[in-house]
């Protein structure tokens, strides 16, 4: 089954009015960057210069007043405010460490609560402040040192959708990281990746190529330019639903079953769900790399990053020989039939799974990529119940999903094979807390088609399928700074960059009985919430990062204890669900259905929600 779970879009053709669209011009030329797009940087950018250094010291009592201290060699005086005695104390304090550190006098006046600003009269370029800091953090008498650098803005992309409207919230997903209890519910932002900030040091590269084997893709104003030849392994022709099996034409003809299907062929279509068509593949591939910057509809996270569709997924699902001679091909090793890949992937992004163990077909296919340095970026699923395969095997980066404040979202499935969890929407109308502490879901591409494909549009989704593409295109971001990274150099980048989870005193942690929205730990949610900037910070030097000191942020905002008050936000899993069974979508009526045969596996797809938001008129390009 495809592991997105509620397609929560109001769409529209742009002949007039459009959801979330602007039928455009053009795209960028193929192979170029958009419009206005930010090169990519080699490596994550740190500030040139330094105006002094941030110092505090043990046991700094408080400041009482802004006080200006002259730490001279041989002297410290201060005005006569009150608290002056107290702060020539620290004054004399301050210049025995800089003498003791050998590094002569400086100017200090207070900071914060109880820190010390040092001027050295001069700026200080970024290897003197590094050193000089370091001397600093030896002294048994200092707690830290922090570099006082020039912060930059945070990168903005032209994309009118990025930010929030009176009717949307915008690609809320991408912004940095940030927000306490006190702030109302959209600014709260604790379980984000921090890609806005991760884009000061780099916006990705083209070459940092994400294999997305879904549905196929569709024809996108806002992508298209961004697409590489790709491949359809369908092998089923009565799945494949486009007239033939295996080709080069990697486009989604659409998913849809109807209940025709189902009463002419009860044998190929009994145990599967009618629904419309998905586009799950285009959803995907627009959260990786959506054209930036260019003035229209949306962002993506590589604002130059390539996407390779591999179609494996039609009608019922995805086969799993076609899923692994999928990634063989994705990764540039030969499958029987098809040509060689010209475009290798380096990750590769699977958002179907099925509630087996991990097989031998799939861990020998894991196995091979990561020998040629091809990371496997898997969903956990969607019954709130045990990771499922692929996501599961060893090797692959299995991701759950997160409310945009960093607590499991309702659906996410959990347990100890998730490798990290990050945003995936957490949709209002689900469970007991959904009204209190959910989201709209992430907002990027989509096509207008019930059954074929129509008009390009835009729209929100949620589901792991929708987290899993977050983690991949965090991945091309860190290729895209180190392509020499190893698949294991991949996989503990994430889980040593990322932020611990957040924490409660009121919420409870995740288990099999208390299975909808609750706390992570590292034992149900991976090694804690992806941190975009650290991870390419790790990127850039692994074997010289060192992971900042932090604590998980404690969430006990009103909200939460609102929702806590009503009760679990679901009851605890059956016998059946707990084993990973493939029924419990956390909603009556979404339900998840299989089809097992010797070997292989068609998997469902998603059902799609009845939410929807209101239409807004196309925008026009922002040039």
């Amino acid at each position: 089954m495809s592991q997105g779970r509620w397609h929560t879009t109001a769409r529209a053709l742009c002949t007039g009015l459009l959801v979330w669209m602007a039928g455009a011009p053009g795209a960028s030329p193929a192979g170029q960057a958009a419009s206005g797009s930010f090169a990519a940087q080699a490596a994550p950018a740190r500030a040139e210069r330094s105006a002094g250094l941030i110092v505090k010291l043990r046991d700094a009592p408080a400041h009482t007043g802004a006080l200006a201290l002259q730490v001279q060699a041989g002297a410290a005086s201060a005005d006569a405010s009150p608290g002056a005695k107290a702060q020539a104390q620290q004054a004399e304090r301050v210049r025995h460490l800089l003498v003791n550190a050998g590094l002569g006098s400086a100017t200090s006046r207070p900071v914060g609560r109880a820190a010390q600003l040092l001027d050295f009269g001069r700026p200080l370029n970024a290897a003197d402040a590094e050193r000089m800091a370091d001397q600093l953090r030896q002294r048994p008498e200092v707690e830290w040192v922090a570099l006082n650098e020039r912060e930059r803005r945070l990168q903005v992309p032209s994309d009118p959708y990025f930010a929030a409207s009176a009717t949307s919230s915008g690609q809320w997903w991408l912004r940095a990281a940030g927000g306490s209890n006190a702030n109302a519910l959209q600014d709260r932002l604790r379980g984000v990746p921090g890609l806005q900030s991760a884009w000061l040091s780099s916006t990705g590269s083209a070459q940092a190529v994400v294999a997305v084997l879904d549905t196929g893709i569709t024809a996108h104003p806002d992508l298209d330019a961004h697409v590489l030849p790709g491949y359809d392994f369908v092998s089923e022709v009565v799945y494949a639903n486009d007239g033939d099996g295996r080709d080069g034409d990697p486009s989604d003809p659409g998913d849809w079953v109807s209940q025709a299907d189902k009463d002419d062929n009860p044998a190929l279509f009994g145990d599967c769900e009618v629904d419309n068509s998905s586009w799950h593949g285009s959803v995907i591939a627009g959260i990786v790399a959506a054209i930036t910057d260019n003035g229209l509809g949306v962002a993506g996270i590589n604002w130059n990053g390539r996407v390779l569709p591999v179609r494996v997924a039609g009608k019922c699902g995805a086969a799993v020989a076609d899923i692994v001679d999928g990634m063989r091909w994705a990764a540039g090793l030969p499958v029987a039939g098809a040509p060689q890949n010209p475009n290798p992937a380096r990750v590769v992004n699977i958002s179907f799974g099925g509630s087996a163990a991990c097989n031998p077909a799939y861990q020998e296919a894991i196995d091979e990529l990561r020998v040629l340095g091809v990371v496997v970026v898997a969903a956990a699923g969607n019954g709130h119940g045990n990771v499922k395969r692929p996501a599961s095997c060893a090797g692959v980066i299995g991701v759950a999903a997160l409310n945009r404040d960093g607590f499991k979202a309702n659906y996410s499935n959990f347990g100890p094979a998730v490798v990290v969890s990050t945003v995936g929407g957490d949709p209002s109308g689900e469970g007991l807390w959904g009204a209190l502490l959910g989201d709209d879901g992430l907002l990027t591409l989509d096509n207008l088609g019930l059954r074929g494909p129509q008009s390009p549009a835009y729209g929100n989704n949620a589901g792991t399928s929708f987290s899993t593409p977050v983690a991949a295109g965090v991945i091309s971001l860190m290729l895209s700074v180190n392509p020499g990274l190893s698949a294991e150099q991949l996989i503990d980048g994430v889980r040593r960059s990322a932020r611990p989870h957040v924490v409660s005193a009121k919420m409870g942690t995740c288990s099999a009985q208390n299975p909808g929205r609750c706390v992570c730990t590292t034992q149900t949610c991976g090694a804690g919430i992806l941190d975009a900037p650290q991870a390419l910070l790790y990127a850039l030097d692994p074997a010289s990062y060192v992971a900042p000191a932090r604590n998980g942020a404690l969430i006990d905002s009103p909200d939460v204890m609102a929702a806590v008050a009503l009760g679990s936000d679901l009851p605890p899993n059956d016998g059946s669900n707990a084993a990973g069974g493939e029924s419990g979508g956390g909603a009556p009526g979404l339900e998840w259905l299989a089809m097992l045969g010797l070997g292989v596996a068609a998997l469902a797809l998603r059902r799609r929600s009845a939410w929807r938001t209101a239409r807004s008129p196309c925008p026009a390009p922002v040039n």
